[in-house]
């Protein structure tokens, strides 16, 4: 007889029926008059590691978000990794709520922000700006060619409607996955110099882990 009890499988499976660890980012993405929109998110993890021509993440979000319009209309974002410092889950609650457009949340935010490495070493190639407050960086670009998600656009804020892409893009009426090649990793000196030279336990930056947990009274 088995020594587990088989859970029923639901929407958001990853925090109602499973305790599954995430990290903690905040995505800056470039709005449309060029100002910066910082938003948090969980759901995102590497996806092309290696035998490719380029390193990627995936991030899955609602496409109705400031992230994912801002994604949609010019590709450019920034995933900023938090410490564990309750000051950071304090500004970072104040950005998550659905609707919150980034007029109304962002004069409200305290998170230091400075330039994209890569705008500054080019600045045609406009980015949205970086989290000071981060330990580690991953300046990206939306890989739209992929799955034909070139044509999908911004706009629809009450759901897009079939055809849904499989993996990149509008993938359902509500959904989004976007690949997101790494263009540039920045991290804090301690840190770097930690890899570089070899990491002791001390050495580790405070990662929070987001379980995202549910259950069915709570």
């Amino acid at each position: 007889m088995s020594s587990f009890e088989n859970l029923r499988i639901v929407d958001n499976f990853y925090q109602t029926s499973l305790f599954f660890p995430m990290p903690t980012v905040l995505i800056s993405t470039l709005c449309e008059d060029g100002t910066t929109n910082l938003g948090p998110y969980s759901l995102v993890q590497p996806y092309y590691v290696a035998g490719k021509d380029y390193y990627a993440m995936l991030l899955c979000c609602r496409n109705s978000s400031n992230t994912a319009q801002n994604i949609l209309r010019n590709g450019k974002c920034a995933l900023n990794f938090i410490d564990d410092n309750p000051k950071n889950f304090k500004e970072a609650v104040k950005l998550s709520w659905p609707g919150d457009k980034p007029e109304e949340k962002m004069p409200k935010c305290n998170f230091k922000l400075e330039k994209s490495m890569i705008q500054e070493e080019n600045p045609e190639d406009k980015r949205p700006m970086v989290l000071t407050d981060a330990f580690q960086v991953i300046e990206c670009t939306w890989m739209r060619e992929l799955d034909g998600a070139d044509k999908d656009q911004p706009g629809c804020l009450n759901g897009y409607e079939p055809p849904y892409h499989d993996f990149n893009g509008i993938t359902s009426k509500f959904g989004a996955h976007f690949i997101l090649r790494v263009d540039k990793i920045l991290m804090k000196k301690k840190y770097a110099d930690a890899i570089i030279n070899g990491v002791k336990g001390a050495d580790f930056p405070r990662i929070p882990v987001d379980y995202g947990y549910r259950d069915s009274k709570n």
